[in-house]
């Protein structure tokens, strides 16, 4: 079991690269909608987790696993309410995860990208949903995060998740998703 947990980085490490030579788009580009890290991403988080304490993929009692920080970034959404920017508590619980992973490996990077639905004219949900990535970017400044490792950028009403005309697409489609860089 303890040689399990040895190899568990590089492992990871492997199967990224490899799923990114597998496809025809370089390492760092998404797949499947998926976000991926460059491996100069991996390789830096990698050694800044060796630089506290974390050799051959033995964590220490309390500290946050690479893979798991990984994966938390690779799935995030917040949801807003019609026409506002405002996060909700939900939101903030889960951004405040986004910050814990941030600050635990400072060589990662994210894009929060804004969202609305489809109501609005194009250039008010352009700037709605710059208004909501900013707050997303706001908050985890509040909570430590470095400027660089955070960008934004809204889609407006370009990039649904949801393609119905009813208010439960419309929920989906209110959100900032984070995005590894």
């Amino acid at each position: 079991m303890n040689s399990l947990i040895q190899f568990a980085p590089l492992t990871l490490a492997i199967a990224l690269l490899g799923s990114a030579c597998a496809s025809n788009k370089p390492v760092g580009q998404r797949t499947n909608d998926q976000p991926q890290f460059s491996a100069q991403q991996i390789k830096a988080a990698k050694d800044d987790a060796k630089s506290k304490g974390v050799e051959n993929g033995i964590i220490p009692a309390g500290s946050l696993d690479l893979d798991a920080a990984l994966n938390d970034l690779a799935h995030v959404s917040v949801f807003f309410a019609f026409d506002l920017a405002t996060l909700t508590e939900d939101a903030q619980a889960k951004l405040t995860r986004v910050a814990d992973v941030l600050n635990k490996y400072p060589a990662l990077s994210i894009q929060v990208q804004g969202n609305t639905d489809e109501r609005g004219t194009e250039a008010y949900n352009l700037a709605l949903g710059q208004k909501r990535a900013d707050a997303a970017k706001d908050y985890l400044s509040r909570l430590g995060v470095k400027p660089n490792q955070v960008s934004t950028l809204s889609f407006g009403d370009n990039k649904p998740k949801a393609p119905g005309k009813d208010e439960a697409s419309y929920q989906q489609n209110r959100r900032d998703d984070v995005v590894a860089k």
